[in-house]
């Protein structure tokens, strides 16, 4: 039995399309655009949190279920993000 890899006029894949994330916060910091977006994926890989600079990925962090028994993933994605966002607005690079 042939997979559809093997059949000559098999359709294309279609092409990967971004995810967008969900907005948690944008603020401006002196010509600077900040942006958090959390992406979630799934039960097993948890929460990413993501931060943007001028619309250019700065870092990311990855929250999943093992870290804390007690928080789920996307409340501790929170968490770092007002961490991260205080850091940010009172003059941290």
């Amino acid at each position: 039995m042939a997979d559809d890899f093997d059949k000559p006029r098999r359709p294309p894949a279609p092409s990967w399309q971004p995810q967008r994330g969900e907005r948690l916060f944008e603020f401006l910091r002196g010509h600077d655009r900040y942006l958090c977006e959390l992406r979630d994926h799934g039960e097993t890989y948890g929460v990413e949190a993501q931060l943007w600079k001028n619309e250019e990925l700065f870092y990311s962090r990855g929250f999943d279920p093992r870290l804390d028994r007690t928080r789920t993933p996307r409340e501790l994605a929170i968490a770092w993000a007002n961490a991260e966002r205080k850091h940010l607005e009172t003059g941290g690079v």
